[in-house]
This record gives structure tokens, sequence and C-alpha cells, in this order.
């Protein structure tokens, strides 16, 4: 024991509470990205999830129909986009190496909630937009 009280079991206790609560802090919020154009419907094929350009979001069409989601990581707001990787199979982010599966679920912490999704629309040429600012329930889906 050291003089001041402070057993070394006593300090692991310390510094194991407050690593424990700083990776247990609240989701982190989607990036302000407002409307975002995604490119023709017609080039979107069923089974795909990909960017939208430089910004925050990407774009998927499954069989139920479009949808889109953040590409910000709910563990600590990195840019999935920038820093990880984006596929058919799923999203990973490069920072510290939360996965996500295709619809925005976690399947790999340190994530502990869902990526958000955004609506999304297509106007009479058939050209999509998504919505970023706009959160909807992630079973929602454009049927095209």
């Amino acid at each position: 024991m050291h003089e001041d009280g402070l057993t070394r079991r006593k300090f692991l206790v310390v510094v194991g509470a407050t690593a424990t609560g700083a990776c247990s802090a609240a989701a982190v919020s989607p990036a302000q990205v407002g409307d975002v154009q995604a490119g023709a419907v017609s080039q979107l094929a069923v089974g795909s999830l990909q960017l939208v350009g430089s910004e925050p979001v990407c774009i998927g069409h499954d069989a139920a129909g479009v949808y889109a989601m953040t590409l910000t990581c709910t563990h600590a707001g990195c840019d999935i986009g920038q820093a990880g990787t984006v596929t058919p199979q799923g999203l990973v982010c490069g920072c510290h190496g939360s996965e996500f599966d295709v619809d925005g679920n976690v399947t790999r912490g340190p994530a502990t909630q869902p990526l958000a999704h955004f609506a999304v629309t297509v106007d009479a040429s058939g050209n999509l937009t998504v919505h970023g600012d706009e959160v909807v329930d992630a079973s929602q889906r454009l049927t095209v």
C-alpha cells in the first residue's frame, strides 16, 4: 500500500470504471448532410450498397426497395466512407473496428447502436435523393 492509501486494486478499479464509462457513452448522431443527390434508380441494382459521392451517406437496394443510411459511426463519429469500407456484405469502420450489417445493425463493437436511416425519394426522371435531415425507421424502403 502506498502512503496515500491507494492500493493497486483501488487504482485498477478507478481506471477500469473510467475506461468502461468512456466506451458506454451515448451513440454519436449522424453528420448533418441535408439533401444529397444519389443518382439514377435504374443504376442501383438489387443487392447493392454503395457510397453517395463524398458525403457520409450510403444507399442500398434490397428486395424490399431502396434505403439510405448515415456513414457516421455511432461509436466515435468517424466517417465510415472515408475511414472504412462499404460493401454489399456490410460496413466496417476503420477507426475502431466496429462492424455493421447491410441494414446498419451492429455485428461487432465497440459501437453499440445501429446506423441511422434516412428518407429517400425518387423524382419523375428516376433520380434518387437522400434526405439526410429526415431520419426514418430502419425498415422503411422506397418501393421502385
